[in-house]
């Protein structure tokens, strides 16, 4: 089966599935929702270089069981592939790592082409896509780092991204190409500016596109505010004004005041955060932040 052939029965199997388990489709997707409205058990454990696996109804499933030495971006593009074994009818099914988002190939077989396209779909319906170009002020991705912040708002890995857009005709494949050569790690370091990130963290531009909206964070992810003439107002339990402790030396950032334009997710954030900004004009800039539960056995223990 070619990528094409697998897309195009991905694409009716995610809208199928998302009006069948009613998952909102024009923002962030709810795939653990997803999952637990499809009847699928979901546990979560460390394993190594295994991303997932997927049980059948044949084998004492549905079930799946998700690596949670993933970050969250990766768990949720796993979480997707697996409800894609189980929407499209597909048997006991073990991911491994040369599977991930960032090593596409033509070897695949059928069910997993068709798993990884029905992620694509899932996680990316066009409605949603359209919202995270809204929530990054933008009207068509034009450079590896807008498809970097979509993907911050879609949780969704860069590579994956970049490849749906040519699904979704935002972009061309001569961009996706090129595109393809920019790695997270880089994309962060220009957003930030080399500001202090470990390598699961993420970066989150704030625009004034961003106001009242929901953004989805981890522990140790970065927020660049990028409203002009405003500072963040007192940071809220759970974000704080220097990087996290890494062992490393202080840096000079950690002299910066707390009154500034970046501000890291601390493990401290419980439950739903509002972080606030004030102009010099003395309007008001809000987002409010939800930080992923820990991901460790049950499903019904995660919240």
């Amino acid at each position: 089966m070619s990528w094409n052939n697998a897309h195009g029965a991905a694409m009716i199997a995610a809208a199928q599935a998302h009006e069948t388990l009613a998952t909102a489709n024009d923002g962030y997707i709810d795939v653990f929702g997803a999952l637990s409205r499809a009847g699928v058990e979901v546990v979560g454990r460390r394993l190594g270089s295994l991303l997932g696996l997927y049980v059948d109804r044949f084998a004492g499933g549905p079930a799946c069981l998700l690596n949670t030495g993933l970050e969250e971006v990766a768990m949720r593009h796993t979480a997707a592939h697996e409800l894609g074994h189980h929407r499209m009818g597909h048997g006991t099914s073990i991911d491994h790592e040369e599977q991930s988002s960032g090593r596409w190939g033509e070897g695949w077989p059928q069910h997993e082409k068709e798993a990884e396209a029905f992620t694509s779909w899932f996680l990316m319906p066009r409605p949603a896509a359209r919202a995270a170009l809204a929530h990054c002020g933008l009207r068509r991705p034009a450079s590896p780092l807008d498809a970097y912040r979509m993907a911050r708002w879609l949780g969704t890995p860069y590579a994956t991204t970049v490849r749906h857009l040519v699904r979704l005709k935002m972009i061309d494949r001569s961009a996706e190409t090129v595109w393809l050569k920019h790695s997270p790690a880089a994309l962060k370091t220009d957003l930030t500016g080399g500001l202090p990130l470990g390598p699961q963290a993420h970066a989150h531009v704030l625009t004034p596109a961003a106001h009242d909206n929901l953004l989805h964070v981890a522990a140790g992810d970065c927020l660049l505010l990028d409203v002009p003439s405003a500072v963040f107002d007192r940071l809220p339990a759970g974000l704080t004004p220097t990087p996290p402790d890494d062992g490393s030396q202080m840096s000079l950032l950690d002299l910066a005041p707390q009154r500034s334009g970046v501000a890291w997710v601390s493990e401290d954030m419980a439950g739903d955060t509002l972080v606030t900004a004030t102009t010099h004009a003395a309007g008001l800039f809000r987002v409010t932040l939800r930080r992923t539960p820990r991901r460790e056995g049950s499903a019904a223990f995660w919240a």
